[in-house]
């Protein structure tokens, strides 16, 4: 019996752990503010950097400008307060999927009518074999529930991201 009270009362720490760790770790506005910020930043010196001509340098040179780079690039992260490349590029990626998903959200019952149809003429297809059409059918539905796995995030996340559709649009290039 004290086995099973230690495991319940180790279950429940860890359990607690992840809420906390969830609720800490939500996306924030600012969160999203600071990767249009970062990206836009990013950008611009990404351009001016790609003018160099490190063919052209010596070695040593070529190494000293990607370090000064290199260093340029991580001081425009802190600058937008991510402690490093990767929480900068977690907090990317969340941000994308976000918008990602809030984009299928709007385009959802279009996309929707647009499989039916397809799977509609599948179905109907005479010169397909049941294989064939089984593979098909099968095959885009795997590829409906990988599309929608992709953007699957949570709706806080989504609720930081819509004030900024507009911004990112642009940031993205869309």
């Amino acid at each position: 019996m004290p086995n099973t009270i230690r495991f319940s009362c180790a279950a429940m720490a860890v359990l607690f752990s992840i809420v906390i760790y969830a609720e800490e770790s939500a996306l924030t506005r600012a969160n999203v503010r600071n990767v249009i910020d970062t990206l836009t930043e990013l950008k611009k010196e990404v351009d001016k950097d790609n003018a160099y001509n490190f063919e052209e340098m010596t070695q040593v040179d070529a190494y000293t400008k990607s370090q000064a780079m290199q260093n340029k690039y991580l001081n425009i992260l802190k600058r937008h307060e991510f402690a490093d490349p990767n929480e900068w590029r977690e907090t990317v990626m969340r941000v994308f999927i976000a918008y990602s998903a809030y984009k299928m959200q709007l385009q959802s019952p279009e996309m929707t009518a647009q499989m039916r149809q397809a799977m509609a003429q599948i179905e109907s297809n005479p010169s397909l074999t049941d294989q064939q059409k089984q593979q098909m059918l099968q095959m885009m539905q795997q590829s409906n529930q990988s599309v929608r796995a992709f953007v699957d995030a949570s709706s806080n996340d989504v609720e930081a991201v819509k004030p900024f559709v507009a911004e990112i649009d642009k940031t993205f290039g869309k």
